[in-house]
């Protein structure tokens, strides 16, 4: 429990008033009205209204000592984050050339009469490069290979895309002589209704390309409905198949042939899913790349921003125009002209601690946009001492670049990013496809307030396991939950071994609400990144710090509920998905709302107990709980120490 702050004087405006009239008849008898239509009594209410104002900035001493304590352990306030998305750019048609979409291009949402525009800008070049396709083979279960290439162009030809009897691992692989990743490949597929027995919206089959991970899946294509952007309907017919390849595409040999590869494999079907009877039949395939995928944050980028001349004093400062200023990239940073025109860079700091007099750093306020150069100090012996190179007078010094930006108006929804603000040859269309993330104000004095006992007790070293989960969360604000797992005894699954830290991050999520998505809680390297080396710099020497993510448990629900004849049997449907889609949720889930809680087993009693919670259930038929990877409903869903559980699919029925 927090020490309460103390009242130095705790009277108020209407105890001033009484005690001044309680004193009238000592020091004044022959005032004898009272009432508050004396003109008395209103310079005493008067006087009692200046006194409390008085109070009141007594008491406030305690809180400015407190602030003052901060400021003396070096507590700054944080500075606003940048939300962080994800852009998909369509090409009007595939092209024979390579498509550059350059780095800090414009994207902003829609102006209206209420709202300003939001803008991004790309953070790296996005290169779309045409599709050349250059070799085909089929695999019964990745060992033998057969090339089929040679029959894509000759007329008549075709072959099985799996086995005659086709069977679960059964895969037609697509060998491609570029890197594809982060492009939107179209496929056009010439194949016979051969591959029966199967739905056309949910076929068994997944789309994966060769990476970094190994066989990473590739997303399909969705409108705006939400139907899958497969006109083939699972290879039942010809039609064009538009895929969203993963980043992270290498090259590697594949039955004798090297490549980068793109295989559709048959996969074990789901409960309730049909699958195959016999195998499709393909006779052509033609690739195409119509688009691409980059990054982009919230901020607009200012590129040499002169600051003026030196004039060759210590403490120098300046200031940026656009303010707040987000964390600087490589090359971001101030630059001073030199006496033969050469433009030297300098390097940002915390503080000049540690600054040498020829060392050329700069310290640089966030919020503020204050650049300030070395000081000279006076030393306790009376001598003086420079922390920090100065630069010479006259000398012109410059920003190279920085971005501008920040708050949480930026974390805009999914496909609100569709004004693109700079022309780009061929380029149709841009939208984000997945919700801007991460966008943060700054930190407010009373958060700040809130933070400061924290920081006292981690000083900023990581040290036991909550050390290291505050730390993770301050590091990056793309990341909402963390979880130090500890080492345990020698021989104990699912637990680091001595020496290990393991930290499993789960992605700050715009709208948590509804149904989440496995790309939607894929750490980005960038974050994965950030954390690393916040950590590293704050671990014991001994330690070593793995990041990942957890094992996320994707839980559907199959449930028949009865409805209150009173009730609309739909709203009652919609009400319960929601429900169960916040309860079985990693951010916002469990009882608590602050996320599922990590290693936490799954009774099928607490979801009976979230439907029989939603206005309008009268009763409830069954409740059936099944996990992906399991051909039969579980009672409980046990989850191993870093498992996390996510809602998948949820099938309600409400009669």
């Amino acid at each position: 429990m927090s020490l309460p702050t103390p009242n130095l004087d705790d009277r108020r405006f209407q105890d001033l008033v009484d005690e001044a009239k309680r004193m009238i008849p000592r020091y004044c008898p022959q005032w004898t009205d009272h009432n508050v239509s004396d003109p008395g009594v209103t310079l005493i209410e008067l006087f009692a209204w200046m006194v409390e104002t008085m109070i009141y900035r007594l008491n406030r001493v305690p809180e400015k000592s407190y602030i003052t304590f901060m400021d003396l352990m070096g507590v700054q306030l944080q500075p606003p984050a940048a939300s962080r998305t994800k852009l998909t750019f369509w090409l009007a048609a595939p092209t024979n050339d390579a498509v550059t979409v350059p780095v800090g291009t414009e994207v902003a949402t829609v102006q209206t009469a209420s709202e300003a525009a939001v803008s991004f800008s790309t953070d790296a070049d996005l290169v779309i490069r045409p599709a050349k396709l250059v070799a085909c083979l089929t695999s019964p279960d990745e060992q033998l290979f057969e090339d089929q290439f040679w029959k894509l162009s000759v007329p008549n030809q075709s072959f099985v895309a799996f086995s005659h009897q086709p069977q679960p691992g059964n895969a037609f692989y697509l060998g491609y002589e570029q890197d594809h990743s982060n492009h939107i490949l179209s496929l056009w597929i010439d194949c016979t209704i051969e591959g029966i027995g199967v739905d056309p919206t949910n076929p068994p089959l997944s789309w994966e390309v060769w990476s970094n991970d190994g066989w990473t899946e590739a997303e399909i294509d969705r409108d705006e409905n939400g139907q899958r952007n497969d006109e083939t309907g699972g290879l039942n017919k010809k039609g064009r198949v538009v895929l969203h390849l993963p980043p992270g595409m290498t090259p590697t040999e594949i039955g004798g042939k090297r490549g980068y590869w793109l295989r559709c494999r048959h996969t074990p079907p789901k409960p309730g899913q049909p699958t195959y009877s016999a195998s499709p039949m393909i006779y052509t395939i033609e690739s195409g790349s119509v688009g691409g995928m980059m990054t982009a944050t919230h901020a607009r980028t200012i590129v040499g921003e002169m600051l003026g001349r030196s004039d060759g004093m210590p403490g120098q400062g300046f200031h940026l125009e656009a303010t707040p200023v987000l964390p600087r990239q490589i090359h971001e940073t101030v630059e001073v002209q030199e006496e033969d025109g050469t433009w030297w860079q300098w390097e940002e700091r915390t503080d000049f601690a540690v600054s040498m007099p020829q060392d050329k750093h700069y310290v640089l306020d966030s919020v503020s946009g204050e650049i300030r150069l070395g000081p000279f100090m006076r030393e306790p012996d009376g001598t003086g001492r420079q922390y920090g190179a100065v630069p010479a007078r006259g000398n012109m010094i410059r920003f190279s670049r920085y971005r501008s930006g920040g708050g949480s108006h930026g974390n805009v929804d999914t496909g609100k990013l569709t004004v693109l603000k700079n022309a780009v040859p061929y380029v149709d269309k841009v939208t984000n496809r997945q919700p801007a993330i991460g966008g943060r104000d700054a930190e407010s004095l009373e958060r700040a307030k809130l933070r400061a006992p924290q920081l006292l007790r981690t000083r900023d070293r990581a040290v036991t396991a909550e050390d290291f989960e505050y730390l993770a969360k301050q590091a990056s604000s793309s990341v909402a939950r963390a979880r130090c797992l500890q080492p345990r005894a020698v021989g104990m699954s699912n637990t680091p071994p001595p020496g290990i830290i393991q930290m499993l991050l789960v992605p700050d999520l715009s709208s948590a609400e509804g149904r989440i998505l496995p790309e939607h809680l894929r750490l980005t390297q960038e974050a994965i990144q950030e954390v690393q080396q916040y950590l590293d710099e704050r671990r014991m020497l001994t330690t070593i710090i793995k990041i990942g993510q957890p094992d996320y448990i994707w839980v559907s629900v199959d449930a028949r509920l009865k409805a209150r004849h009173d009730s609309d049997p739909e709203v009652v449907r919609r009400d319960a998905m929601t429900k169960l889609y916040r309860f079985l949720n990693p951010v916002v889930g469990g009882t608590e709302r602050n996320g599922w809680p990590f290693g936490r087993d799954l009774y099928i009693s607490e979801v009976y107990a979230v439907l029989q919670s939603v206005p309008g259930v009268e009763y409830i038929e069954h409740v059936k709980l099944w996990l992906e990877d399991k051909q039969e409903p579980q009672e409980r869903i046990s989850l191993p120490p870093n498992g996390l559980i996510a809602s998948a699919e949820h099938r309600i029925a409400v009669v």
